[in-house]
């Protein structure tokens, strides 16, 4: 049976997920009160959080900051085994080698 746990650190996540592709400047900070209420227990989900942070952060400018949450995202997507976040986060990567250039 598929499980959905909603609660407001899920909802901020997904909103972040939603406003990151407008780049909307509040995203990160969305995103990062998403990531700091996540209790490790759900590491796709984080992975896609940490993928949509360094995003955001990217977006503002800040590949450095990007850099940390693209590596755990790398981390948690390989234990999970999500093609699609790999695929992501390696495009993320690229995008974030180039910024520091």
């Amino acid at each position: 049976m598929p499980y959905l746990s909603i609660n407001a650190h899920h909802l901020a996540r997904w909103r972040g997920n939603c406003l990151v592709r407008f780049g909307d400047p509040g995203t990160v900070e969305d995103l990062r009160s998403a990531l700091a209420g996540m209790d490790g227990t759900y590491n796709r989900a984080e992975a896609a959080l940490r993928c949509d942070l360094g995003h955001a952060l990217l977006a503002l400018g800040e590949p450095q900051a990007a850099q940390p949450h693209i590596q755990r995202a790398q981390q948690l997507a390989t234990m999970t085994g999500s093609r699609r976040q790999r695929k992501r986060i390696e495009e993320l990567s690229r995008a974030v080698t180039r910024a520091l250039r």
